[in-house]
């Protein structure tokens, strides 16, 4: 046991890990459009606007994020910028196969399916977006430190101290992503399963369970104590304050956590699986199905070594030990979003879901090893390989959906863009009213005030413009019609809290001439992946037609009112 417990990560298993992530989510390196909440960030980036990054993370009571943001405002590429959502994706994979592979309760071919599919089920489908980096990024800290807690269980001397005051360090830094702070639950229960494991110690009773794991924890007081002392710092030196003063409250009414664990149930599980059923491209999943086959004929290939030794081990009597700790992985990682009235929905929501998928590809490597242990007729090899085809074929044909939806929408942005900066005359005015004709699907529909404020900065210079869209004409409780000076909200504070540097929108006068935006499309039929191929043809492999073609998507019209 204590050879499997510290066996080593192989190199064809990270190999095969780093071409797992590339097929999923190559599309969002390409992605280069301003999205959702990334439109406040890139301005004031590209403006070294520091104060007001500053200022955003803090009210948020999450400073240490403007230690990560700001030396990005040296990247200077979109491209790059939105790389490092997938170099975190990668990072937890990563981490969750080698966290499998430590425990011992995987083989290490169950251990790399995990990983697989830790980073392919498609639900957390944000990753164009570089805000939500700082998310991925934390969560990838998290796994670390958990593996460095489970690793110096084996170790003595300084590399023990030194390993040990790391993960602690390294745990408060991925604490600022608050939900991990319920997750380090399961982390602490999962070093202490190992724990029991390497010493044979038994518990056979309450009382033996109470003893053994008191002595766990008093042996560990530093890592037993660690949340509670980051939350207590936190409350005292990192205080919410402005629209944020109550965020993140909870919500402990039985009606709203009743909703949000139905839609993480329906959201966060059905949706992803029957959008792929009921609305797909035939050549995205012709070639997901391609890429899925090569892949698999990979694994099998890389793993023919193991596949005895791994029939053995995945063939023990541990399956529902680990289908009840990914439940509770699960819980842990659900349970403080639906406190504080918070759940998955289609588009940048969707983020709420991104703890889920580890626990879920766990829950599933659990059933499997129950068939197996159950089904001695049971041809698992190769159903192993159907199953796994089929799974890998439908979640990448999903994220390949997703991502040539995002790309449309990149598309639709910048020729939008590409019109404004073509009519400098347009900027004129302080407040636009957006009508946009143009639909697009329910994933990438969603647009706010500060994707089109972003814009006016970025091409025409000053913050002295504001843009109403129909949603956030209802959040800022505007009452009055366009063309009516100056435009009157029953919100004032909040139009004036999200008036500044952020929003682009620091010095509007609210009193000054309005103008209609109207953007409407000119094609008959607005498909995603063949919008989104085009654009990628055009932007990487003929550039000089790149105007034309953005041209030709839209059309964009403006009426003084």
């Amino acid at each position: 046991m204590s050879d499997q417990l510290q066996a080593r990560p192989k190199l064809n298993s990270l190999l095969l890990l780093t071409i797992a992530v590339l097929l999923t989510h190559w599309m969002a390196f390409f992605n280069e459009g301003i999205f959702a909440e990334d439109a406040g960030l890139f301005p004031t980036l590209i403006y070294n606007d520091w104060i007001a990054i500053a200022d955003m993370f803090s009210s948020a009571g999450v400073p240490v994020f403007t230690y990560y943001v700001w030396p990005m405002a040296f990247v200077g590429n979109v491209l790059l910028l939105k790389s490092f959502v997938i170099i975190g994706v990668y990072f937890i994979a990563i981490f969750s196969y080698l966290l499998a592979s430590k425990s011992g309760y995987f083989s290490e071919r169950e251990s790399l399916v995990l990983a697989i599919f830790t980073q392919l089920l498609p639900l957390p489908t944000i990753t164009v977006i570089f805000t939500y980096s700082i998310y991925f990024n934390a969560y990838a800290l998290f796994l670390l430190a958990t593996y460095l807690f489970l690793s110096i269980e084996w170790m003595r001397g300084r590399s023990h101290y030194l390993l040990r005051g790391l993960a602690i360090c390294i745990y408060f830094i991925a604490f600022t992503l608050n939900s991990l702070l319920v997750l380090y639950a399961a982390g602490f229960v999962l070093v202490y399963a190992v724990w029991l494991r390497r010493t044979g110690r038994r518990v056979r009773n309450a009382r033996e369970l109470v003893s053994t794991f008191s002595s766990f924890c008093l042996a560990r007081a530093d890592f037993t104590i660690l949340p509670f002392v980051y939350w207590v710092c936190k409350a005292i030196f990192y205080p919410r304050y402005g629209l944020y003063d109550n965020y993140n409250g909870f919500t402990l009414n039985v009606e709203s956590i009743a909703e949000n664990s139905y839609r993480f149930i329906f959201n966060g599980t059905i949706f992803p699986l029957a959008r792929s059923v009921y609305d797909w491209n035939v050549y995205l999943y012709l070639g997901a199905a391609v890429c899925s086959i090569l892949f698999v004929a990979c694994f099998v290939f890389a793993n023919r070594g193991d596949a005895r030794n791994a029939q053995l081990n995945e063939r023990s009597s541990d399956g529902f030990k680990i289908i009840g700790f990914g439940i509770f992985l699960l819980l842990c990682g659900t349970v403080p979003y639906i406190l504080v009235g918070k759940s998955p929905a289609p588009g940048v929501l969707m983020r709420n879901a991104m703890l889920m998928p580890l626990p879920i590809s766990v829950v599933g490597i659990g059933i499997w090893r129950v068939i197996k242990f159950r089904s001695t007729n049971l041809q698992s090899h190769r159903v192993a390989i159907v199953v796994f085809v089929s799974l890998l074929t439908v979640f990448i044909g999903r994220w390949w959906e997703s991502y040539a939806a995002w790309q449309a929408r990149a598309a639709k942005d910048l020729a939008v863009s590409q019109y404004l900066a073509d009519h400098p005359e347009w900027s004129a005015y302080s407040v636009y009213w957006i009508v946009d004709k143009l639909p697009l699907s329910g994933e990438v529909s969603e647009y706010g005030f500060a994707d089109y404020t972003s814009k006016f900065r970025i091409l025409w210079g000053g913050q002295t413009r504001m843009a109403f869209t129909p949603a956030h004409i209802l959040f800022f409780g505007v009452d009055t019609k366009p063309g009516v000076r100056p435009v009157h909200s029953n919100l004032p504070a909040r139009i004036a809290f999200f008036c500044n540097s952020w929003a682009s929108a620091k010095d509007i006068d609210l009193s000054g001439p309005q103008a209609e935006l109207e953007i409407t499309a000119t094609q008959r039929s607005w498909n995603d992946a063949s919008v989104a191929s085009g654009y990628l043809y055009y932007r990487f492999i003929e550039p000089s037609g790149l105007k034309n073609y953005l041209a030709e998507l839209v059309n964009v019209t403006l009426r003084a009112r």
